[in-house]
């Protein structure tokens, strides 16, 4: 009777246990309560649940990217609409039509489109400067007390995982987008340029003149550190001066002098105003050459905000169809995961019936069991 009663209990207790598999089965439609269930396939559900949360992560890092490669793109559309606007007006600016009070609406006009191409070329997206270079969190464009917008940004893309161990570069930086080259030079040729211009050779390295005698460029590697590399450089006395530097004599040497638009702006406002850098009056035919000279160089500096504009669309693409990867990926293994880990419902509906038929059998016999007094167990 004693021996019965156990086998009776130790039945009952292996029920349960089945009972609380079927139950956790059904209610969350995993097969696996404990890895210990099976420790093959908890293996396999572990991998493929790795691989989503890594794809997860992914997909979130290259959306936000997205929409700071969108806010990139709408603001440089923008520049690109006021240096169209800035150009027509100087074409007005040159003709002998315009009056006096019409070129001081013209200065009026572009100085409030240079205030809007400033907080444009500041533009930020959650916390990040899209136009900064690698550092996002600094603001890439300053104005001093004077109105003078330099750019403190770097040359260096960000760069954006959009695989597992693959990275790609991330929108354009400042030097892109807002400077434009000025002049350039190849191996053994001359590279001219003023005292504002930034030098960048082949390797996006930066070559910076040594004030305050300004005879010699010094290199500048891409983490600002300053090299033992150096140029000499000759000027040519003028005022404002022109710089000249002879280009190492070595293949693949391609210097070019950015010019700053900002910069631009500024000498362009000068000439609208008939006044030289540093305030002082100049004449109607000097204001209308420096004018005239102005009008060449934002053809320049449009064209060169186009080709970044180009660049960063080719670059804007790559994200897109990262995103369209990634995401087709990520179905992938949801899918793969519910197929090796999701319990076949069906199957374990039959085994909730099947326990529950086997319960009332035990429970009855326990019940017809316990019925017996001991004489008719002898018996």
């Amino acid at each position: 009777m004693i021996n019965q009663t156990e086998q009776m209990s130790y039945r009952l207790s292996t029920l349960n246990t089945q009972q609380q598999k079927i139950s956790y089965q059904m209610s969350t439609g995993q097969k696996l309560q404990q890895g210990s269930d099976d420790s093959m396939l908890y293996s396999r559900v572990i991998s493929v649940d790795d691989k989503i949360r890594t794809y997860e992560g992914l997909k979130t890092q290259i959306e936000r990217t997205n929409i700071q490669n969108n806010a990139a793109d709408s603001s440089m559309s923008e520049i690109k609409k006021i240096l169209d606007t800035v150009k027509a007006e100087l074409i007005k600016a040159n003709t002998a039509t315009t009056s006096t009070n019409g070129i001081a609406a013209i200065a009026a006009n572009i100085a409030g489109l240079k205030e809007n191409l400033y907080q444009l070329s500041n533009t930020q997206v959650e916390g990040e400067y899209v136009f900064a270079g690698s550092d996002s969190s600094i603001q890439p464009f300053e104005k001093d007390a004077n109105g003078k917008v330099t750019y403190v940004g770097n040359n260096q893309l960000r760069k954006v995982a959009v695989e597992e161990g693959s990275y790609r570069e991330r929108g354009v930086t400042g030097f892109d987008m807002m400077m434009y080259p000025s002049s350039s030079a190849n191996k053994g040729e001359t590279l001219t340029f003023v005292e504002s211009d930034r030098i960048i050779d082949q390797d996006g390295n930066e070559w910076k003149l040594n004030s305050p005698t300004n005879d010699t460029l010094t290199k500048y590697d891409l983490d600002g550190n300053v090299t033992t590399d150096t140029l000499p450089v000759t000027n040519d006395g003028l005022t404002p001066p022109t710089f000249s530097a002879v280009m190492p004599n070595t293949d693949g040497t391609k210097f070019e002098a950015k010019t700053n638009i900002f910069n631009l702006m500024d000498s362009t406002l000068n000439a609208l105003r008939k006044v030289d850098s540093v305030g002082n009056p100049i004449s109607d035919d000097v204001a209308k050459a420096q004018i005239s000279k102005s009008s060449i160089e934002m053809n320049k500096a449009y064209d060169g905000v186009n080709i970044a504009h180009a660049e960063l669309g080719g670059r804007n693409e790559i994200f897109e169809t990262s995103l369209e990867r990634v995401s087709s990926k990520l179905s992938q293994y949801n899918i793969l995961s519910q197929q090796i880990g999701a319990a076949d419902l069906a199957k374990v509906a039959i085994e909730a019936k099947a326990l529950e038929l086997t319960y009332t059998a035990l429970y009855s016999t326990i019940s017809k069991t316990n019925q017996l007094s001991l004489v008719n167990f002898i018996n």
